[in-house]
């Protein structure tokens, strides 16, 4: 590949940048991470309900009930992160909270991002770009919030970014890092594998065709393509031996299950302006800095036809994110390079201000539209996840009961639980995905002791998934009576939970 070619800014490692701006570029890291931190402190009070479905099958390990959904159960995959359920495991062993654990995690992942975006970024993209991108990677409110929301979404973003910035070096990096990096991606998210081989193929194939470079292309593309191909086999191998199958419940059911390009348009609706900056600066980038472009471009194909699920501020691009970042960055340089050549540093300032504050400040991306939904969820939803919890810790320890909502409720509610949509039962390795119908009877054919069945309104029963509509519409559910009512706490909360008893 060629060249990179960059405002007034060389990038090789021999030859140094000069500053862009008076004081170390360490000093804007510095006030980055504190904005991170802020933000983090601000949505302290945000844990998603799925979040909660990693803890259970953690806890249960912990506790030497194996690998399983329910106690005595049988084993089933509902989760696809195996490196946090086994570190929240280890955390929950250790008389530790598994959701602290997980969250805890999570914010050092951006506290990561941060950092590399500008230490790894600089031999890619310039000083400069480097130190725009990690001002806003930290600005981003939804990237703080889903870093203290208890997934794995930002430690997949520090692995991407870390392997992706590693082989966009102009001299292809430092291959063991790299692939270091990429070979922890399949343990985190099933996606991980595709992400390094499409950023591997694009990087290192071209130069298979040269026959100057033959010789070290096949010997890049070997480690920094197996390393991470070994990781994922390794995977499959304790997989099938624990599971019985190669692939986690979550692909079977989410995959193909969604409406089109929705997940996208949520993307784009929240950040078009980072988005569109990006795109142009993936065309003023040469050579292998491109390959910034990659993850993101695998992650937009992938969301195609993908389940709009558990995806609020748009987690599933959040991985993305600082490369994303460092692709506008390189937009904003070249207005921040001019400004620093007609108005001198304080005028140069300028665009990384409103950069920031536009990242800050913009709907509906902004921290305050953010902290809103962060409130409108833990009030509502959490409210009556929480209302029914209470109600289930009042019951016999050998009640069971079914929820759709397979997060909070199960568990913290200690008792044996079916799952409506069947994502934590071994079933759907045969089936597949199942028609809410048929989820339906095979609810009824479990027989729980209760049902917990999620409505838009209080005083009547509306289901607002179309399987809980089916289960309470079944002639079975005529066994069963209303025994509580969880609502949701706020004037517009349309969740509440009603659970009803035999």
């Amino acid at each position: 590949m060629g060249t990179v070619s960059l405002p007034a800014e060389g990038i090789s490692p021999s030859h140094p940048t000069p500053r862009a701006w008076p004081g170390p570029g360490w000093a804007v890291v510095g006030l980055a991470a504190v904005v991170h931190l802020a933000l983090c402190w601000i949505f302290r009070g945000f844990l998603t309900d799925d979040a909660w479905i990693s803890v259970r099958y953690a806890e249960n390990l912990a506790a030497g009930e194996g690998f399983v959904w329910n106690p005595g159960g049988p084993r089933v995959e509902g989760f696809s992160n195996p490196l946090l359920v086994a570190v929240e495991a280890l955390a929950s062993w250790a008389g530790w909270s598994a959701t602290g654990a997980a969250r805890v995690l999570g914010v050092l992942g951006g506290l990561g991002c941060v950092v590399l975006v500008y230490v790894a970024g600089r031999p890619v993209v310039g000083e400069t770009a480097a130190r725009i991108a990690s001002v806003v990677t930290a600005c981003s409110a939804p990237f703080a919030l889903w870093a203290v929301g208890g997934l794995e979404t930002l430690l997949v973003a520090l692995a991407v970014t870390a392997g992706t910035l590693e082989v966009a070096r102009r001299d292809g990096g430092r291959v063991l890092r790299a692939a270091a990096a990429f070979a922890v991606l399949p343990w985190l998210r099933p996606e991980g594998l595709a992400v390094a081989a499409a950023v591997v193929a694009l990087g290192e194939v071209p130069g298979l065709f040269r026959a100057a470079t033959r010789r070290r292309a096949w010997r890049r593309a070997l480690l920094l393509g197996g390393i991470p191909l070994g990781s994922q086999v390794a995977l499959e191998a304790v997989r099938f031996q624990v599971y019985g199958h190669w692939l986690p419940n979550s692909v079977l059911y989410k995959s193909g299950a969604g409406d089109g390009l929705t997940v996208l348009t949520k993307f784009l609706d929240q950040a078009l302006v980072p988005t569109v900056l990006a795109a142009v600066g993936a065309l003023l980038l040469t050579g292998r800095s491109r390959l910034l472009a990659v993850p993101p471009l695998v992650y937009g194909l992938g969301s195609v036809d993908t389940l709009d699920s558990a995806n609020a501020y748009s987690r599933f691009f959040m991985p993305v994110w600082p490369l994303i970042a460092l692709l506008a960055a390189v937009v904003v340089g070249y207005g921040v390079t001019a400004l620093r050549r007609r108005s001198g540093t304080v005028g140069a300032a300028v665009p990384v201000v409103v950069a920031a504050l536009v990242m800050l400040a913009l709907p509906p991306g902004d921290v305050r539209s953010v902290s809103a939904m962060q409130e409108r969820y833990a009030d509502c939803k959490g409210g009556a996840r929480q209302s029914a919890v209470d109600w289930l810790l009042t019951t016999p320890p050998d009640t069971s009961f079914a929820v759709s909502d397979a997060g909070l409720v199960p568990a913290r509610a200690g008792r044996t639980v079916v799952d409506n949509f069947f994502l934590n039962e071994p079933l759907i390795q045969e089936t597949g995905r199942i028609p809410f119908r048929e989820r339906a009877d095979l609810v009824h054919e479990r027989d729980p002791d209760v049902l917990v069945l999620v409505s838009r309104e209080a005083d009547r029963f509306v289901g607002l998934y179309p399987t809980d509509q089916a289960i309470r519409d079944h002639p079975d559910a005529g066994e069963y009576r209303l025994a509580h009512v969880a609502s949701g706490r706020g004037a517009s909360c349309g969740y509440h939970l009603m659970v009803f008893q035999r």
